[in-house]
């Protein structure tokens, strides 16, 4: 699996550097052909993609769009985009007292999870079985001890 990703954010951010890398080495793992592309966005442009896209004039903390078509130049399957919102993803991490470079790869595991075919919003039972998913992936990534079952 390949990971593109976009950023107006500076590329030397340590903190994005580090979550960038986490992401990439996690996609390594796969041997498929797949490619996700990845934009890291600010506060107003995803409310401004919100707005286009979901009919909500509000900024949320992450977007997903399946995509399921080949890129023409190069042949890789695009899975689609994941959208994340990283000054949401700093106030959340903050109120949750948790590192800002976890809730980004929450953020992305979510929307990965969605481009796989889960979506939360149907009813009880399939937010029951995204959110297993979620933690499943978040045990790859080692954000979950493999025995107890608790964030690391």
């Amino acid at each position: 699996m390949d990971i593109q990703i976009s950023s107006p954010y500076k590329k030397s951010s340590n903190l994005l550097r580090a979550v960038t890398a986490r992401w990439k080495r996690f996609a390594a793992s796969y041997k498929d052909n797949a490619k996700i592309l990845i934009a890291l966005v600010d506060d107003s442009m995803m409310k401004e993609l919100n707005g286009r896209f979901k009919n909500l004039e509000k900024t949320t903390n992450v977007l997903s769009f399946e995509m399921n078509q080949t890129d023409p130049e190069d042949g890789s399957f695009i899975l689609g985009e994941i959208i994340v919102c990283v000054d949401t993803a700093k106030r959340e991490a903050l109120h949750a007292g948790m590192p800002v470079c976890d809730r980004l790869t929450e953020l992305f595991i979510h929307g990965l999870v969605h481009l796989s075919g889960y979506d939360h919003t149907i009813n009880k039972r399939e937010a029951v079985r995204m959110r297993r998913k979620e933690k499943e992936l978040m045990k790859e990534f080692s954000m979950i001890d493999k025995k107890s079952g608790k964030r690391v």
